[in-house]
């Protein structure tokens, strides 16, 4: 009789491995640079620049696993549920895109709408994410995203928040895309924990889960970092 995955302790072991090889994106230097009040504002505006360019399009994953969903209409809606809320805001009561909320941060910086649209993302031109992904790949791929992703941003928006607030004088309003993920991310773990759960009934499941984590961490850790390229602002100043 087969012996069911720990997939909690799994978890547990999983994080603390991302986090002792600081892979997730609460190791990036720029959040430990922000909260030691060591930058100056150029390097906070190039972040944001960056930032904005590489993550403005990231909503269109959920659209993707939306697409690939298997016949499960809680999950479903679960999914449409997210990207609704991404793209409209109406559901939490911004009503506008969550990237448009970011605007915010940039016009402290005297970036129009216009200006972040032309903004060149590291990450290279948009392409559109419309790939079909295998059925015993689908919960692996999603709860990779959740635990790499969604579930560390809740606390490093926090933590940007609680920074820039003290150490910089940013108004809140300035820093709306940072409270609302705060907020709204801090309520997704359960859900990719369930969803590392069924990826575990997958063949290698597990193995194939901590692989896709490890290598989704350490990318998103790149982009939440803003590619260091706030340190290239640093040495120009």
């Amino acid at each position: 009789m087969a012996i069911e995955p720990d997939v909690d302790a799994f978890l547990v072991n999983l994080n603390t491995e991302i986090r002792e090889h600081k892979l997730s994106l609460l190791d990036a230097d720029f959040l430990a640079a922000v909260e030691a009040g060591e930058l100056t504002r150029d390097q906070i505006e190039q972040w944001a620049r960056v930032f904005y360019a590489a993550t403005r399009n990231g909503r269109t994953i959920l659209g993707t696993f939306y697409a690939n969903s298997p016949d499960d209409p809680e999950l479903r809606r679960e999914l449409a549920d997210n990207l609704y809320e991404e793209e409209t805001g109406r559901l939490s009561g911004v009503n506008k895109c969550h990237m448009d909320v970011f605007f915010d941060l940039l016009a402290a910086f005297g970036i129009d709408e216009a200006e972040a649209a032309s903004l060149t993302s590291p990450l290279g031109d948009y392409v559109a994410q419309g790939r079909p992904i295998a059925a015993d790949d689908f919960y692996v791929e999603l709860a990779a995203y959740g635990l790499s992703i969604e579930a560390p941003n809740a606390e490093f928006c926090q933590r940007i928040f609680d920074a820039l607030s003290t150490n910089y004088d940013f108004t809140p309003q300035q820093l709306t895309w940072f409270s609302m993920h705060a907020e709204l991310d801090a309520d997704h773990g359960a859900e990719f924990q369930a969803h590392a759960a069924k990826a575990a009934l997958a063949p290698d499941g597990l193995n194939r889960l901590r692989e896709h984590t490890l290598g989704m961490s350490e990318s998103a850790k790149l982009v939440w970092d803003g590619f260091g390229a706030w340190h290239v602002a640093a040495a120009s100043a």
